[in-house]
């Protein structure tokens, strides 16, 4: 290995390409580099980003994916070439990561209604719609609906619903007290996971409501099911510090246009701006 330098580049950057994309980690000698990176969905333009290696050259981000990209340029070195078995396992964690991700993310492009059942037997709902893009959540206590319009939520737990609308690019985060959680937390838990080299990956797969489904357990962490279409079939884990348990028990390809209407016996406050 004469002639060649260590290269440890860990935490290059916390946000260096956009709010879902990173280089993670890239640790080896000089031409033999690991590169994790996690990716944007795909509603976000990949930018170029400058690779810490010898030349300092840029190189565009790929599609929008979790990938696990290894870099071997030795060169007959032998010696410096192996990897080991834990690194293999990593990658083969991050290539099942990315398939799950890819699925979740690109179910954002479709039109669906799934109903879950969440722990102690209440009912939630997601429905996502296209054209304009518009995702409503119902939950026994509330519901939020985000169109083009405004985002609007709505309580319900005293009896008649108070809605409230604000901007469309207010925040549409979830209280995980609902016992429900939204594909994009889900994305930003498998973001976190696929950057923990001890965490292990245990998948299967199974058949839920009726659908195909592939699973991932991480460690003691979480578990996430996913369908075919990309749609959350079921998700145990804690978040924000409260279990959440949710499983799929009805999907159609279809919306009712009811789901993205405030009820009508609601008391409603706009908040937009004027």
């Amino acid at each position: 290995m004469e002639g060649l330098r260590p290269v440890n580049c860990r935490a290059i950057s916390p946000r260096i390409i956009d709010i879902r994309r990173r280089i993670l980690d890239c640790v080896g000698w000089r031409g033999y580099v690991r590169v994790v990176s996690v990716p944007a969905t795909p509603r976000q333009p990949a930018r170029p980003v400058r690779l810490p290696t010898d030349g300092g050259s840029r190189h565009p981000t790929g599609a929008a994916r979790l990938a696990a990209v290894l870099v071997l340029a030795l060169g007959g070195v032998t010696a410096c070439t192996g990897l080991d078995q834990a690194g293999a396992a990593g990658i083969a964690d991050e290539a099942l990561v990315s398939e799950a991700a890819d699925r979740v993310a690109a179910a954002d492009a479709l039109t669906w209604t799934t109903t879950y059942r969440l722990a102690g037997g209440a009912t939630a709902r997601v429905v996502r719609a296209q054209s304009p893009s518009r995702v409503a959540y119902s939950w026994p206590s509330g519901s939020l609906i985000s169109t083009p319009d405004a985002v609007t939520r709505c309580d319900g737990s005293g009896g008649k619903a108070v809605c409230t609308a604000t901007s469309p690019d207010a925040d549409q985060t979830i209280p995980a007290s609902t016992g429900l959680i939204t594909p994009s937390a889900i994305l930003d838990m498998l973001e976190v996971a696929a950057i923990d080299p001890g965490v292990e990956v245990v998948p299967r797969e199974t058949t839920i409501a009726g659908r195909y489904a592939s699973c991932l357990k991480f460690g003691a962490g979480f578990e996430v099911c996913v369908t075919g279409e990309g749609t959350v079939a079921a998700f145990t884990g804690t978040v924000q510090g409260t279990p959440v348990e949710m499983l799929l028990t009805d999907y159609s390809s279809g919306t009712d246009e009811a789901d993205f209407t405030v009820p009508p016996d609601a008391h409603l406050d706009d908040r937009r701006p004027a």
